[in-house]
């Protein structure tokens, strides 16, 4: 039996950080608080996408990282209001690799909302396991725009957990810094 190969793949870290404490209402779609954005329901946030392996057709995407800088519409959970968001690709990548990560990652974003632009960055993500792991503390930076350090949420010494929507764990923390700041994304 021949195993058939999908047209891309990309396997690896996913850290999100977001103006909801944790986890995410949004999971449940759940309003968002209202006491952190003016009384309005609402979330900004930037998830970002360490791949430790993937590729699109004959492309290695291994060793890049994207980033979505986002926020929701007001009164989320409205189904039918398009999140906005800004697509940031590693400076890393050559040509080919950011071609197919814009492809990627715009037909992912499709089903949310509309991406405003893309934009090349130098974009850091550290990772230091605790005790082994899987806790572990994150620190991302996308220079000039963004500024995260997080640490897991502890419970008799193990990590806080969640099962994710489509299967999989996630595993909670909280920010010490979760600074974004770039103009062509409004509502930041």
């Amino acid at each position: 039996m021949v195993e058939e190969k999908l047209e891309w793949m990309v396997s690896g870290d996913l850290v999100e950080g977001c103006t909801s404490p944790p986890v995410c209402p949004g999971y449940w779609g759940s309003p968002f608080p209202k006491d952190l954005h003016e009384g309005k329901s609402q979330c900004e946030g930037v998830w970002t996408f360490n791949i430790r392996e993937g590729y699109y057709r004959d492309i290695n995407l291994g060793g890049l990282k994207v980033c979505y800088g986002f926020n929701t519409p007001t009164g989320y959970p409205e189904v039918g209001r398009p999140w906005k968001c800004l697509l940031f690709i590693d400076d890393k990548a050559n040509d080919r690799q950011a071609e197919a990560l814009e492809g990627i990652y715009r037909t992912c974003w499709e089903r949310m909302g509309e991406v405003l632009k893309v934009k090349r960055a130098e974009i850091t993500f550290t990772e230091k396991l605790i005790a082994g792991g899987p806790a572990a503390r994150h620190a991302i930076e996308i220079k000039d725009v963004y500024d995260f350090k997080s640490e897991p949420l502890l419970a008799g010494g193990q990590p806080r957990c969640v099962t994710g929507i489509l299967g999989g764990i996630m595993y909670v923390g909280r920010s010490e810094t979760n600074e974004f700041k770039d103009a062509d994304l409004p509502g930041f």
